[in-house]
């Protein structure tokens, strides 16, 4: 008589962490749908980097851009940020990969995106370029 297999192991701490990921995403958008960051009494904060430095950070714009995408918005949001769609696009690989997930991608992709160098470069490129005063690079200012 062949020994019966044990049945997979329910993942507590990754379902709890799921759960509460989800739940956090489904008040981000009820809040970014119900307050409008554009507003003057918007209960949002702004940049610190761009208040201290007049310079905008990666990061500049997301949260306009979110409030744009929860709004349809998909132009609107990358005028916000436009590095916003391609990090949309490759975050979602990057965590299933790094959860154990066998990700439907080759494997060369995974290690690009996996690859710490092509974020510092990618992050600070784009840093750089969207604070240059000269077409085309003003595009990339948020707004």
């Amino acid at each position: 008589m062949a020994a019966a297999s044990a049945p997979p192991r329910f993942r507590w701490p990754l379902a709890a962490v799921s759960a509460a990921a989800v739940a956090l995403a489904g008040f981000g958008v009820w809040v970014l749908r119900n307050f409008d960051p554009n507003a003057a009494n918007s209960p949002f904060m702004g940049c610190i980097f761009l208040e201290a430095t007049g310079l905008y950070c990666p990061g500049c714009g997301t949260t306009r851009a979110l409030h744009a995408l929860v709004h349809g918005d998909l132009v609107g949001m990358v005028a916000m940020n436009p590095l916003l769609p391609a990090l949309a696009v490759a975050l979602p690989p990057i965590v299933l990969h790094g959860l154990g997930w066998q990700v439907p991608l080759p494997g060369a992709v995974m290690r690009t995106l996996n690859n710490p160098k092509l974020w510092l470069v990618l992050l600070t490129g784009y840093w750089i370029a969207r604070n240059l005063p000269w077409w085309p690079f003003t595009w990339l200012a948020p707004g």
